[in-house]
């Protein structure tokens, strides 16, 4: 006894259901990681305001520390959460409208999943 396939329709949207869904899951990964990376630009320029201008700062670059300006050191920091900040909100929106289209979807796909097995109960 074979089971009965669903309609190419339906099978499509479920495709699509399961491909915004890893898109949303890879949204979410990337957002962590740059909230993270905004908080540690954040925390840094906050410890950065705390000490005095003539302090010896050092910037790490890959395996290596560099010997910068306290303002100079702030300056790139505030120039790099400026960035962070943007792109957090970009994919923000970005995770936001795959959501919304997931959700949409999700209802269009139960509607017609349910319509599909009504009828197989009509027919049979």
């Amino acid at each position: 006894m074979s089971t009965p396939r669903l309609p190419p329709a339906i099978e499509q949207q479920y495709k699509r259901l399961q491909q915004l869904s890893s898109q949303i899951r890879v949204l979410q990964t990337q957002l962590s990681q740059l909230e993270l990376q905004l908080r540690d630009t954040e925390n840094a320029l906050k410890e950065l305001g705390n000490i005095g201008e003539g302090t010896s700062v050092y910037k790490n670059v890959g395996m290596l520390l560099f010997k910068s300006e306290v303002s100079k050191l702030s300056e790139e920091l505030s120039d790099k959460k400026e960035t962070l900040d943007l792109r957090v909100k970009t994919l923000q929106k970005q995770e936001e409208r795959a959501r919304k289209k997931f959700e949409e979807l999700r209802e269009r796909f139960s509607k017609q999943l349910q319509t599909y097995q009504e009828e197989g109960r009509i027919a049979g």
